[in-house]
C-alpha cells in the first residue's frame, strides 16, 4: 500500500465521518447528516455475505475513498470520495481513485474475475439516504448517480468516467393527489376488454408471479422479487394485474417508512399485458393506495429514457434532481 495511505475501517472512521458531514453542511451533496454509527453500518459493513470493501484515507486523513464489490452482481463499485475543501486539487482526490482502482483490480485477479470495472449508480449495495431539493426535508434511500451539473461529475469524467445512463428523481406530495377517474376511465375500457383487473395480490389465488420476473429479465428484479415474495410472515400488500389468474404486473409492495414516504420495490408490467394501459391505472392505483395507507409522499427514479416516466409526470411527479451513472472501463487509472 502507498505509505502516504491508511486503511480506513470501523475503528478509525471518525474523521471520513467528520468530512463527509462537512461536505454535506457545505451544500456540496444532498445527503443526510451521520453518526458515527451510522457512517460505519453503511459504508464499512458488508450489506450481505460475500460483499467485500475497499476504503482507504489520503495523506494525513485529508480524505477518504470508500469502494464495494456486491457478490451478486459480481460487479465493482466506487461509492464516494472525500476531500476536505482547503486540501482539493493537489491530486489527494486522484491518489485515492487510483489506490481503489488497484485494489479492484487485484481483488478480481484473485477471484479470477478478469479486468473489472469501476460503477457508480443506483445498484452499489451502499445505499446513500439523500434529501430532495425543494421539498421539508422528504428523503429518498439511495442516490442514484453522480449528480448532473456537480463538480464530482466533472472530476470523474476527466479520469476516463463515461456516463452510461442517466436518473431523474422523481417526487409527488401525496396530501395533492386525488385518483383521476376521469382519466382512467379509457384505461380501464382497454384493460376489462382483455379480461385484466387490478387487484391486490394473493398467493392463493394469483400464480406466476416468477414468470413476471422471468419475462423482466433484470438483475434487481431477480433477486429483489423472489425475497418479497418469500418473506417469513408472507409479502406485504402489494397490487397486481389480475390476467386472468396469473400475474400480469407488480407495483408495490403498499409500505409507508417513519419517514412518511411510500416505499416500493417497482412498477412492474408483463410484456404480454402491454398496451393495455395497466401501468398507467396499476402506478395511479398505487398512488391512491399509499395516501389511504397514511403516506405523506413517494419519491422514485427512472432513466431520462424509460417510456415510464409519462405515466409519473401524468400523476403528478415532478423531477428533482438528475444523475449520471458513470463507469470506467476495466482496469484504467486516473
Amino acid at each position: 500500500m502507498d505509505r502516504m495511505l491508511t486503511i480506513l475501517n470501523q475503528n478509525n472512521a471518525d474523521v471520513a465521518c467528520a468530512i463527509y458531514n462537512e461536505n454535506t453542511l457545505q451544500g456540496e451533496q444532498y445527503y443526510q447528516i451521520l453518526t458515527r454509527d451510522q457512517f460505519t453500518g453503511l459504508f464499512l459493513t458488508p450489506s450481505k455475505e460475500g460483499d467485500r470493501i475497499f476504503a482507504a484515507y489520503g495523506p494525513q486523513m485529508t480524505g477518504f475513498v470508500i469502494g464495494h464489490f456486491d457478490s451478486v452482481l459480481k460487479r465493482y463499485f466506487l461509492t464516494m470520495i472525500g476531500v476536505r475543501r482547503p486540501y482539493r486539487r493537489q491530486g489527494i482526490g486522484t491518489m485515492l481513485l487510483n489506490w481503489l482502482q488497484q485494489e479492484v483490480n487485484k481483488d478480481a485477479e484473485r477471484e479470477g474475475l478478469g479486468m473489472p470495472s469501476l460503477e457508480i449508480s443506483y445498484c452499489d449495495p451502499a445505499e446513500i439516504t439523500w434529501v430532495l431539493p425543494g421539498t421539508p426535508g422528504h428523503i429518498h434511500p439511495n442516490a442514484p448517480g453522480v449528480l448532473l451539473g456537480s463538480p464530482a461529475h466533472l472530476f470523474f469524467k476527466n479520469r476516463g468516467f463515461l456516463d452510461f445512463a442517466y436518473q431523474n428523481s422523481y417526487h409527488l406530495d401525496l396530501k395533492s393527489y386525488q385518483w383521476p377517474q376521469e382519466k382512467m376511465k379509457p384505461y380501464l375500457e382497454k384493460m376489462a376488454a382483455r379480461g385484466y383487473t387490478i387487484e391486490f395480490y394473493d398467493p392463493a389465488k394469483h400464480k406466476d408471479m416468477q414468470g413476471l420476473v422471468d419475462d423482466l429479465n433484470n438483475d434487481l428484479w431477480n433477486t429483489q422479487i423472489p425475497v418479497e415474495m418469500n418473506r417469513p410472515g408472507g409479502p406485504r400488500p402489494t397490487l397486481i394485474v389480475n390476467d386472468h389468474g396469473r400475474v400480469g404486473g407488480f407495483a408495490g409492495p403498499i409500505v409507508v417508512e417513519d419517514s412518511g414516504r411510500g416505499w416500493l420495490l417497482g412498477l412492474l408490467i408483463h410484456s404480454r399485458c402491454r398496451k393495455a394501459g395497466c401501468a398507467t391505472v396499476l402506478f395511479n392505483r398505487m398512488c391512491e393506495e399509499f395516501r389511504k395507507a397514511g403516506a405523506q409522499y413517494m419519491t422514485i427514479f427512472t432513466t431520462e429514457n424509460n417510456p415510464a416516466r409519462a405515466i409519473y409526470e401524468s400523476a403528478g411527479f415532478s423531477i428533482h434532481a438528475s444523475w449520471a451513472d458513470m463507469r470506467r472501463k476495466a482496469g484504467s487509472c486516473g
